[in-house]
């Protein structure tokens, strides 16, 4: 009879759960389609600014109301992270990941096909010359990576992994959501860099780590295609596609390598809750 009342007990906490993340998946798809339903609505010259920064705060309006509306979603659920932990600053952690990252990326595309990036040479667009492209350009990146942290590891995390009570399950799913909302053939880049963010989002409870690492790895990616900021590109389409698979694994490993890092018992103390920290120096006690 115990064991009847408990099933239908689990059953029940598992049922709200899954409707509580339905119900969150479509507030917020009516959010962004109610935005940019509106969006179409405005006229073209609605922003009389200069080039880039005109046309970029039009494409981007309806991004910054969907972070404000998830923002809002994030602090009035109260089913994931305090804001206050989520925009918590990890310097040293978040510069080392992100150091990490880039040449991680740059490393793996230099094995690859050093001769191609020798034989094209660097030719970003000059700051001094240009600084709005610069500050329009990486303002944008910015948000759209806030974003995608914001949405994919802030917000749909936390709610997976309470939906399986697992984590894992969380992290595995706000990383297959978003390789969905990419483009396929970028996969072989796309499932490595979600995992990533999603262990380091784990392990850190940061937006803030999150969102920088984010940013770098896309920044680095663009300066080899040649997007963006790049007067010429470094790289043609041709020279840029067996990197690829070798920068997805860069950042496979990168991936393992935090995670053996984090799991070092030292880390694993500095981190815990004050009553693990008091548990894990009561075992190394025993056992010294």
């Amino acid at each position: 009879m115990l064991n009847i009342k408990h099933f239908l007990d689990m059953s029940g906490r598992a049922a709200r759960r899954l409707l509580e993340f339905v119900a969150l998946l479509f507030v917020v798809a009516a959010i962004g389609f109610l935005v940019q339903f509106f969006e179409r609505l405005l006229p073209e010259n609605v922003v009389s600014l200069p080039a880039p920064w005109g046309p970029m705060i039009r494409v981007r309006s309806s991004l910054c109301l969907q972070t404000l509306a998830a923002l809002w979603l994030l602090a009035t659920l109260q089913r994931g992270y305090p804001l206050r932990t989520l925009f918590r600053v990890q310097l040293r952690t978040t510069a080392g990941v992100v150091a990490a990252a880039v040449a991680s990326i740059t490393l793996a595309a230099l094995l690859i096909d050093f001769q191609a990036i020798r034989s094209n040479g660097f030719h970003p667009i000059k700051p001094s010359i240009h600084p709005e492209v610069w500050t329009a350009t990486l303002a944008a990146m910015t948000l759209g990576a806030f974003f995608e942290e914001l949405f994919h590891r802030a917000l749909l995390q936390p709610l997976i992994g309470r939906l399986f009570n697992s984590e894992l399950a969380g992290l595995l799913g706000a990383a297959l959501i978003f390789t969905l909302m990419h483009p396929l053939k970028d996969a072989v880049l796309v499932v490595p860099g979600a995992l990533l963010l999603g262990i380091v989002f784990w392990r850190t409870r940061s937006l803030v780590c999150t969102t920088a690492l984010h940013l770098a790895m896309n920044v680095t990616v663009d300066l080899l295609k040649g997007r963006s900021l790049m007067v010429s590109p470094l790289l043609s389409a041709e020279e840029f596609a067996p990197m690829r698979p070798a920068i997805g694994l860069a950042l496979v490993l990168l991936a393992v390598a935090f995670e053996c890092w984090h799991r070092r018992p030292s880390r694993r103390a500095t981190l815990a809750p004050p009553n693990e920290r008091a548990a894990i120096a009561a075992a190394e006690s025993t056992s010294g």
